[in-house]
């Protein structure tokens, strides 16, 4: 479901992170507007809610519609490689700044928030932030050749009703959504699975994964991908009334 709200910009809800990742994509396509960032063209759009019901992996839509190489890419940016890089067909950044994985590492952020949520249940300190001051610097010293994580933080909080369901909350500065998202959504999914299996182990009743809850500020595709990108959500589309 996609709807715009006058007051708060666009709403998707989806059962599945894969059709949120292909209605985000629909979305952007269908009513975004031209604009540029640093003098590259794309469509994009502004202040975008997006959520999935269930956190599940493996997810039928982004394994049969997703490039896996860039799925798979992001996955080790969160879990394998210390250092970032950009696949992007015209990186943006260069490589070499700390990776997702190696930021949550060095400021043991899962093991804060197992122990938190341990701890204290209805916890909303549970949080792991992938921006630091450090990154305010870099991005003024070389602010052309800069990288700033677009994934600004992720909220768990498990729900009172005994507090066997955790949610996922994300907030995105930026997204390229045909590149990068699906894979985005499948290493937050990850990452919740993981929390979720060891607060089981220190809480001693099974934690379930609920729903991923996102707020992007700006959502977009980059013009050298818009034709692949209608592309896929064709085939998506084709597959679908099949």
């Amino acid at each position: 479901m996609i709807k715009y709200n006058e007051n708060f910009g666009w709403e998707i809800y989806a059962e599945t992170i894969g059709k949120a990742w292909i209605d985000l994509m629909e979305a952007v396509l269908s009513y975004g507007t031209v604009s540029y960032d640093e003098k590259r063209e794309r469509l994009a759009l502004q202040n975008v809610r997006i959520k999935s019901e269930k956190q599940e992996i493996p997810d039928d839509i982004i394994l049969r519609f997703a490039n896996k190489e860039n799925v798979q890419a992001i996955i080790d940016l969160h879990f394998n490689n210390s250092k970032m890089y950009d696949f992007d067909v015209v990186p943006s950044f260069p490589a070499g700044a700390k990776s997702y994985y190696q930021r949550v590492k060095d400021g043991k952020m899962i093991n804060f928030v197992i122990k938190r949520l341990t701890t204290f249940p209805e916890s909303k300190k549970a949080v792991i932030s992938f921006i630091n001051y450090n990154d305010y610097k870099a991005v003024l010293a070389n602010p052309k050749d800069d990288y700033l994580p677009c994934l600004v933080s992720c909220q768990f909080r498990l729900l009172p009703n005994n507090y066997e369901v955790m949610n996922s909350i994300a907030n995105f500065r930026s997204i390229d959504v045909f590149q990068k998202a699906a894979g985005n959504f499948s290493a937050l999914t990850l990452l919740g699975d993981k929390i979720a299996e060891e607060l089981s182990k220190s809480l001693h009743r099974c934690i379930k994964l609920g729903s991923l809850d996102m707020m992007i500020t700006d959502a977009h595709i980059y013009s050298e991908t818009l034709k692949e990108a209608r592309k896929v959500l064709k085939k998506y589309d084709k597959n679908n009334k099949n």
